[in-house]
């Protein structure tokens, strides 16, 4: 057994066409687990974005945008979204930020 806490982490930043989100993954193998702070008026990540994993995101707190270039969602506390393998996907932000919970699996 093992205890993380999100504010012990040194996270990584992932950077947009616009501004930046801070990555705080506690796995990372062949399944990574993490939470993603979209910091407000981004849009992120850099183009294009695509990954050999299914994903799965969890919407913490905040509100925002999800794009994959052909429809777009809004996004609000208590949201899943599911992403195949392969999926281009952006999100975006405007006055306020974004706390997710992500999980990218085989």
């Amino acid at each position: 057994m093992m205890k993380v806490n999100e504010s012990e982490m040194t996270p990584s930043r992932i950077e947009g066409v616009m501004g930046v989100a801070l990555a705080h993954d506690v796995v990372q193998e062949e399944v990574t687990a993490g939470v993603r702070i979209v910091m407000a008026n981004s849009d992120v990540p850099k183009r294009p974005h695509v990954h050999s994993e299914r994903q799965v995101i969890y919407v913490i707190s905040g509100n925002g945008k999800i794009t994959d270039g052909r429809e777009t969602f809004d996004l609000k506390p208590g949201d899943f979204i599911l992403l195949d393998a392969n999926e281009e996907h952006y999100v975006m932000t405007e006055n306020e930020g974004l706390k997710l919970f992500e999980v990218k699996y085989p």
